[in-house]
């Protein structure tokens, strides 16, 4: 027998609608949400759609509610940016260690890495921004899902909205240095050589190139924006990025040994 799978509330599934907006871009971070608006294009009460709002708070990834002026999508600031992207960068690369040193990531997983990275190479192509957000957030699941340490895969869920908003900024901003696919050609390129400890680092690096990469570009953008003269803005802390793991033996793949070419895993 088969568990019973519940249908959605409407309440959830109004969220649900109004998450996947979002994530898609039809909202830009800091746009209102408005009740009525919301009510209208989805055929729900407006008690419906602020339910669902205060849902979508709760979980604390997309929407923010101000009392007295209503509810917004959360606005992406230096400090969050750093945030998560630091946080990415402890977390991802420990999942990765975690799965190769059992050897849980198989010949199907990374056949479908592949698959992924080459899906990114398409979409960058027709530079279609919104699928290739959702394509590199995939690759990094396939990733990270075999490390047995489910505590950790909540946690990097949890992250993983939030996440999806950053990568949409960061191609908003413009700030990538290096192409998403030669970057995931990387990661893959490790995952295949087989040292956990030379992957998890390949995973780190990339994570850290592309944080602080939007953190620089998002710093110059507000400032230009920005009435009072640079001199008056309030000193801001210097980001602190996870390090790299301690010297050993192995000889880390780097980003200029890779090969970009598509790889058979037969």
């Amino acid at each position: 027998m088969q568990p019973v799978e519940r249908p959605l509330t409407l309440t959830v599934a109004t969220a649900k609608n109004i998450e996947a907006a979002i994530l898609r871009g039809d909202f830009a971070p800091g746009a209102p949400l408005r009740e009525g608006d919301l009510s209208e294009i989805l055929g729900v009460s407006r008690g419906t759609v602020r339910e669902a709002l205060r849902l979508l708070h709760q979980e604390g990834s997309l929407v923010t509610i101000f009392p007295h002026r209503g509810a917004f999508v959360i606005k992406l600031s230096l400090d969050r940016a750093s945030e998560i992207y630091t946080l990415r960068a402890l977390l991802e690369p420990y999942a990765v260690r975690l799965a190769m040193e059992m050897k849980a990531i198989s010949e199907a997983d990374l056949q479908e890495l592949q698959e992924t990275v080459a899906k990114i190479e398409k979409l960058e192509k027709e530079e279609n921004d919104s699928a290739l957000v959702k394509a590199d957030m995939e690759f990094h699941h396939l990733a990270t899902r075999r490390c047995n340490h489910q505590l950790l895969l909540e946690m990097v869920k949890k992250l993983q909205s939030q996440t999806l908003v950053l990568i949409f900024n960061t191609k908003l901003y413009r700030s990538d240095r290096v192409p998403d696919s030669v970057s995931h050609w990387a990661i893959l390129e490790g995952l295949c050589a087989g040292d956990p400890v030379a992957a998890a680092e390949i995973v780190r690096k990339h994570i850290v190139d592309a944080g602080s990469s939007l953190v620089k570009r998002m710093e110059e953008v507000q400032l230009a924006e920005s009435a009072p003269a640079p001199q008056s803005r309030p000193a801001r802390i210097e980001t602190v990025w996870p390090s790299g793991p301690e010297p050993t033996s192995a000889e880390p793949v780097s980003l200029e040994q890779v090969s970009l070419e598509p790889m058979s895993f037969v």
